[in-house]
């Protein structure tokens, strides 16, 4: 037997090939080497559109196997976290490759078509998967499609050397594959609801002059901040804490959670309003936000920010990487962006955290059960439980008994020893919350009830104690009205901005309108039809976001045009809309 140090991987030749060893144990069988790869992949049912996250490829052995099984549109990604089987593993896939370029008797495709489709993570890019799949991060090393290609991820031990960081290796391939599964999570959402929020986006674009900057909140807030949802625990905290006592706080509610507090006559300081859709009228019915600051997505409905008498402030949730969406972003009148956490929970804490003074003002959270008991899905007073009580006949009960039977909706047992309901949506934003939230220091949880959310909880009684020895103070003057008054010739500035961007749209709206209703007839001198159709479109992905196959921009297909085409008039109006309003 060949000899070997456990610090360096060795070659060792077995009676069927070689294998390798490294820190004391072999990395395939002494005996067989390729025998468990092979018995693996045999095991395997590649579906197309599969991304196979090949774990520590090291010598690569079964990858002719995997090839000859891997559908045209799946591809092969070698992830190596030991440095040293990382240098092998690159050498020996750029030996094959080699080989199979010089052979034409190589059992591989003789072309590089099929190697074209394999690729080794770059060691230092390990932690950056996510952004590397997602698009958002491009290397000379992997060409790796769109992530639309890819429906699912599936990770393949392909040596023992994923023994030596077994957690690692399992992290990364969640990560790819959650990556992939929230790819298509959020092109549902943006099927149902994308050209809404991009509608959404050019209403509330006119609303921006009247704001205050977001950016001028930050880190304002200087005593406890607390965090109202519109669950179930919401009762309990204001059952057994007085009024008094909360408003020592700075309260934000979410949209739902305002009927609820008002009713407790509590004062809302901030509301969190994310939804887009006129369903959420409801939530300010009686005048809940009236003496709340409102912090709006600028994907929200753009009537929200008039239910409040005293101001109000933009946010941008990131709910795409669209080009658009990315040329706003870089203009000085676009509002700050913060990440698509998907639930105004989530996003309400997450504002809150922006906007305390220091990391050691706490912040507390309630009511983001995640959750719901047999018979309800939230807290008394809540638009859901109004418009249950007003629905309520001799065949239909108060009680929402559907909620805890329909598809998807499981029991477990809470936080409090309860049993309860939630579905998975529900648990999905509880394990997101876990981990964009945990461990974020003095962030706590005075829920009750309700799955788990990853963060320190607090009692009600040690809470109540805390509240209790607290002075009452507000000395920040968020959203004052001197804030929002005092850079007129700003507010002029922006306004203009905003005119200039309307402008620049509806005449690149106007010009595909033209192209598409008379083609060649109107066509530029500098550029084919063709050409100009797709300049213009493509980097309008609102016109298209929405469609079913909205991530691509496919101006070849008259199908896809006749769809841009019937969408642009909708455009018109709201940009025109916007423009009738500035001025």
């Amino acid at each position: 037997m060949t000899d070997y140090s456990e610090e360096m991987p060795c070659l060792v030749k077995t009676g069927q090939g070689f294998s390798l060893s490294y820190k004391n144990r072999f990395l395939y069988s002494k005996y067989s080497p390729d025998r468990a790869i092979s018995g693996a992949i045999d095991s395997l049912t590649i579906l197309p559109g599969t991304l196979i996250l090949a774990l520590s490829p090291a010598l690569w052995l079964g990858l002719e196997k995997l090839l000859q099984k891997l559908p045209q549109d799946s591809f092969v990604l070698g992830i190596e976290t030991d440095e040293k089987l990382h240098n092998i593993a690159s050498e020996k896939l750029e030996e094959l490759k080699k080989n199979c370029d010089n052979s034409q008797k190589s059992n591989f495709s003789s072309s590089n078509s099929t190697f074209g489709r394999v690729f080794l993570l770059p060691f230092k890019e390990n932690d950056y998967i996510v952004n590397i799949l997602s698009g958002e991060k491009l290397l000379d090393e992997i060409s790796l499609p769109h992530i639309s290609t890819f429906r699912r991820a599936i990770p393949l031990e392909m040596s023992a050397g994923t023994q030596f960081d077994k957690e690692n290796y399992a992290s990364l391939s969640r990560l790819a594959q959650n990556t992939i599964a929230s790819y298509w999570k959020n092109r549902i959402t943006l099927t149902k609801l994308g050209r809404l929020y991009s509608r959404n986006i050019f209403k509330n674009l006119a609303n921006l002059p009247s704001a205050i900057d977001f950016n001028n909140l930050l880190r304002q807030i200087n005593r406890p901040i607390f965090v109202f949802g519109a669950g179930e625990s919401l009762e309990a905290t204001i059952k057994n804490i007085s009024s008094e006592e909360i408003e020592k706080c700075f309260v934000i509610g979410v949209d739902a959670a305002c009927p609820a507090l008002k009713a407790s006559k509590i004062r809302i300081d901030a509301v969190i309003a994310l939804e887009g859709q006129v369903a959420i009228e409801k939530a300010y019915i009686g005048a809940s936000a009236e003496d709340s600051i409102i912090f709006a997505d600028i994907t929200s409905r753009k009537q929200v920010t008039g239910h409040t008498k005293k101001s109000f402030t933009y946010f941008a949730t990131k709910y795409t990487d669209a080009a658009f969406f990315k040329e706003l972003g870089q203009k000085d009148f676009f509002p700050r962006q913060i990440p698509a956490l998907g639930s105004v929970g989530l996003t309400a804490v997450y504002i809150a955290l922006l906007l305390r003074e220091n990391i050691n003002i706490p912040v507390f959270v309630s009511g983001l059960d995640f959750s719901f008991s047999l018979g309800r899905t939230h807290t008394k007073n809540a638009p859901a439980h109004i418009a249950r009580l007003c629905s309520t006949n001799r065949f239909k009960s108060v009680e929402n008994y559907d909620a805890a039977f329909r598809a998807g909706a499981k029991q477990f047992t809470g936080k409090n020893g309860i049993s309860l309901y939630t579905d998975t949506a529900l648990e999905g934003y509880a394990k997101s919350f876990d981990d964009v939230f945990s461990g974020t220091p003095n962030l706590y949880d005075a829920g009750i009830q309700g799955l788990p959310l990853g963060i320190e909880r607090i009692s009600q009684e040690k809470l109540k104690a805390f509240l209790e020895s607290l002075e009452v103070t507000n000395s920040e003057k968020l959203g004052s009205k001197e804030e929002k008054d005092t850079a007129q010739e700003k507010k002029l500035k922006k306004a203009e901005e905003i005119r200039r961007f309307l402008e620049k749209e509806e005449k690149a709206l106007n010009r595909i309108k033209e192209l598409l209703m008379f083609g060649k007839d109107v066509e530029s001198c500098s550029r084919s039809l063709e050409e100009e159709l797709n300049e213009l479109i493509s980097s309008r992905e609102y016109l298209f976001l929405h469609f079913p196959d909205g991530y691509k921009c496919d101006t070849k297909s008259i199908s896809f045009l006749k769809r841009v085409r019937s969408q642009i008039d909708f455009f018109l109006k709201d940009i025109k809309s916007g423009l009738k309003t500035e001025s």
